[in-house]
């Protein structure tokens, strides 16, 4: 298989071939990060990277696949984490200068079920400035466009997920939507975007006060949004 087969495969299939050992999260996360920094200059859909990182724990997948050990859900998956959620010990911007040097003091839980379930976090998706427009914009990271057509934007807020799904570099995402946020970019990208009833996914105070704010996933078919919504709702 070539890059862009691995890059695009449906996370589900990835899974499939990981479990009867005739494809390894390694060479799945190495696609990964050589499609992503081959991308970089005309998407500009990631902000932070931790492919290093991610190269151990997809080896830490390789080996217990290897040994049949028991896996997560989604494991040895690059997911893409959108860039407004917390992990601990690592940056999240918000798409703001004013959160240049913030780094977590915890990890958002939903973010922790998608850790435990063995989803590799190898990067984080951009967003406008505090995920407030239905684009992709802001002074912190730059522009991010659209994989099919550089020069039409990917939607918003969560432009970079969408970007990064469309771009084959991440085999699921993660977003969130108040007026729209999932659903402009799925549209935009021609993807599966999931905006769950109120409640159903956790999320971090004060958004988990406001009834029209929303976690979800979002991803290239119906079954790999299953998949993370699943993972995400506990």
């Amino acid at each position: 298989m070539t890059d862009l087969d691995l890059c695009y495969m449906p996370a589900s299939e990835a899974l499939r071939l990981f479990k009867a050992k005739k494809l390894s999260p390694v060479e799945l996360m190495q696609a990964t990060i050589r499609r992503a920094e081959a991308t970089k200059p005309t998407i500009n859909c990631l902000t932070f990277t931790h492919f290093d990182e991610a190269m151990d724990l997809a080896r830490k997948a390789e080996a217990k696949y290897a040994r049949g050990a028991r896996t997560g859900a989604l494991e040895g998956l690059p997911i893409g984490i959108k860039d407004e959620s917390y992990i601990k010990d690592k940056p999240t911007s918000h798409g703001s200068l004013l959160s240049r040097d913030a780094i977590g003091g915890h990890t958002s839980t939903m973010n922790e079920r998608i850790i435990k379930a063995g989803g590799i976090v190898h990067a984080r998706t951009a967003t406008p400035e505090f995920s407030c427009a239905g684009y992709t914009w802001s002074k912190r990271w730059g522009v991010t466009r659209n994989p099919w057509n550089p020069d039409f934007t990917p939607g918003g807020s969560s432009g970079g997920a969408a970007a990064t799904l469309a771009s084959g570099t991440s085999s699921i995402a993660t977003g969130s939507d108040i007026a729209g946020s999932i659903r402009i970019p799925a549209s935009a990208c021609g993807l599966v975007g999931f905006k769950p009833p109120y409640g159903r996914n956790p999320d971090e105070p004060p958004f988990n006060l406001d009834f029209y704010c929303h976690t979800g996933p979002l991803a290239r078919n119906v079954g790999d949004a299953i998949l993370l919504q699943n993972v995400m709702a506990g």
